[in-house]
């Protein structure tokens, strides 16, 4: 299943961990509403695959079995291993302290959780502190990786003590979670980490923001993508080059057997006819390739591993633009508790991931789809509405306060994802509500979907 996060005011951040080779399917389908004057000209196909959804992969590493396989470090004599196996150390422990950020944030928050979540942080810190390298390059990854990880679990159990559940949570445990972010901040002292935790809230963000994409450079799947269909319109662009110019040749030979004088008549119909044809040529070389390659992937991806680059996964994606009626019969199903106005647009993302055995040998692989709304947002125009209400319930009208009306939309996107081996799919749904500020709320939905039967 996917967990979803928010990462910074518009984008949000889908998360799973692939550990089954085969075929791994994704659908994901982002209802437009009603209020919205979205269609598929403001953001075309291949803007909305290139710069609003990242879809990307990366190594995690295997869950350690035994103590012999903690203890061994032979890896870390040379790059790029070492950047490797600590790396994939890593986004593996995000990713258990994510799933737990979702366990507090779901009533009934228990205090298991987050006592869980304070060992986890309490092992990685020793086993990454114990393992300090002695290359240059090394140490500097250490140092990034360092940073970051005491301010990811500083930030986690901050976020923590804000939830009510934090009250309920025994005074020892509250302690132990007091004290762990006492050791931490000394350390950054005695490691003269301070400058990194210093400055705005967004300078620290961004800077922690810089550090989380040099960390995962080493461990994420290199991508090399191929567009589809390059064929097809090349042989659309020749029988329509080929047809406009028969057609052009039979209507000379006709006028010229007709007037034997060249006229300015005939000069300017001819410069008409190529006007004409250059004008419509590439819309309609376009709309026939679309129509031809309808159905059929827009895209194929290939993933290596990094610097080795060795093939492990092969991914084909489809992104187009429907309508309710054209949407798959389960799916249109389904969505009809949500989505009733047929003339509204769908964004459709789908995706096929034929990943190797041999990628999970070694490591588990995690997927990430990364949603950015801004360009939805910048959509939203603003409202000049103002609520007008009473602000002394002794005095009614005496003084009477004007509130500005923030404009919202409410989209819904439904996640629908296949694993190997399993016949049924599974669905998520969640309701996104946006301003022109950014994401204001997002939340989990039932998605209507059928059970697995047991």
């Amino acid at each position: 299943m996917f967990s979803l996060k928010r990462k910074g005011d518009y984008r949000l951040q889908l998360t799973r961990t692939l550990k089954k080779p085969g075929r791994h399917k994704v659908e994901l389908y982002l209802f437009t509403p009603h209020e919205s004057n979205f269609s598929a000209w403001p953001i075309a196909e291949e803007h909305f695959f290139f710069n609003i959804l990242n879809h990307n992969f990366g190594l995690m590493g295997l869950p350690d079995k035994d103590r012999a396989t903690k203890a061994d470090s032979s890896f870390s004599l040379l790059s790029p291993h070492y950047e490797i196996k600590f790396g994939s150390w890593f986004f593996q422990y995000q990713a258990s302290m994510g799933r737990l950020r979702q366990q507090l944030q779901s009533p009934p928050a228990t205090a298991e959780t987050l006592a869980r979540a304070l060992r986890l942080s309490q092992n990685f810190a020793q086993r990454l502190r114990n393992s300090a390298p002695k290359q240059s390059k090394q140490q500097r990854y250490f140092r990034q990786m360092d940073i970051y990880f005491s301010w990811h679990a500083e930030q986690f159990f901050l976020e923590s003590m804000t939830l009510e559940a934090f009250a309920e949570v025994d005074e020892e445990l509250k302690q132990s979670v007091i004290e762990f972010l006492r050791q931490e901040q000394k350390y950054r002292k005695e490691q003269q980490y301070q400058s990194d935790f210093q400055g705005t809230p967004t300078r620290i963000w961004n800077r922690m923001n810089l550090y989380h994409r040099l960390l995962e450079y080493p461990v994420l799947l290199r991508a090399k993508l191929t567009a589809l269909g390059s064929g097809t319109q090349k042989l659309v662009k020749a029988a329509s080059t080929m047809l406009i110019m028969s057609l052009f040749t039979y209507f000379l030979f006709n006028v010229r057997d007709a007037s034997q004088k060249l006229s300015l008549t005939l000069l300017l119909g001819i410069a008409l006819i190529y006007a004409i044809r250059d004008l419509l040529r590439d819309d309609m070389i376009s709309k026939l390739t679309r129509m031809l390659r309808k159905g059929k992937p827009r895209w194929k991806i290939r993933l290596f591993m990094p610097y080795t680059k060795k093939q492990l996964a092969q991914q084909v994606v489809w992104v187009d633009y429907r309508k309710l009626p054209d949407l798959p019969a389960v799916v249109r199903e389904r969505s009809g508790n949500w989505a009733t106005n047929e003339e509204r647009h769908i964004i459709c993302y789908r995706t096929l991931l034929n990943l190797d055995k041999g990628a999970l040998e070694k490591d588990e692989i995690r997927e990430r789809l990364t949603l950015d709304c801004e360009q939805l947002c910048a959509m939203i125009q603003a409202s000049h509405d103002k609520l007008f209400v009473c602000a002394d319930e002794k005095d009614p009208f005496g003084s009477i306060q004007a509130l500005p009306i923030e404009k919202q939309h409410d989209y819904n996107l439904l996640l629908v994802h296949t694993e190997p081996g399993q016949p049924q799919e599974n669905a998520q749904r969640w309701r996104l509500r946006l301003g022109a500020k950014g994401i204001v709320q997002f939340e989990s939905k039932k998605a209507y979907w059928p059970e697995q039967e047991a």
